[in-house]
C-alpha cells in the first residue's frame, strides 16, 4: 500500500503541535487531517475511514481516553497512537487497556512520530 493511500487523523488541541504533526506525516506522503479536540475527532472518525489515530492524552472538553472510550465504540479497528507529556505507568494502561496501540511521551521528534506510524501499520 502506498502511504498516500493510507489516512491518518491527528487530534491536539495545541495548534502549532496538530499542524507539525500533519506536517511531519504529510511530507512522508501519508493523507492526514486534523482536528482541535475529541469531539471534532469523533465526528471527523465517524465520516472517514482512517488507518491511524493520532491523539493527545490531555485535551480541554473530551480528553484522549474518553475519545478513544467513544471511538471504539463504532471503531474497534483504527489503531490509536497517543501522545502525552504526562505520561505515566497508569497512563499506559490504561491507554493498552483501551486498544491504544503506541504511547509516547513529549516531546515528539518528527522520526518518533514517523516511526510509530510506520509500526502501528505494520500489526
Amino acid at each position: 500500500m502506498e502511504n498516500s493511500d493510507i489516512r491518518i487523523l491527528v487530534v491536539d488541541d495545541e495548534e502549532h503541535t496538530r499542524l507539525g504533526y500533519a506536517e511531519v506525516l504529510k511530507l512522508d506522503d501519508y493523507n492526514v487531517d486534523v482536528a482541535e479536540n475529541g469531539l471534532e475527532g469523533l465526528k471527523l472518525a465517524k465520516a472517514n475511514k482512517y488507518d491511524v489515530i493520532v491523539t493527545d492524552l490531555r485535551m480541554p472538553e473530551m480528553d484522549g481516553a474518553t475519545f478513544i472510550e467513544n471511538l471504539r465504540r463504532f471503531n474497534k479497528e483504527v489503531r490509536v497512537v497517543v501522545i502525552t507529556a504526562f505520561g505515566s505507568f497508569k497512563s499506559y494502561k490504561q491507554m493498552t487497556n483501551l486498544g491504544a496501540v503506541e504511547y509516547i511521551n513529549k516531546p515528539v521528534r518528527a522520526k518518533d512520530l514517523k516511526e510509530a506510524v510506520q509500526k502501528v501499520l505494520k500489526l
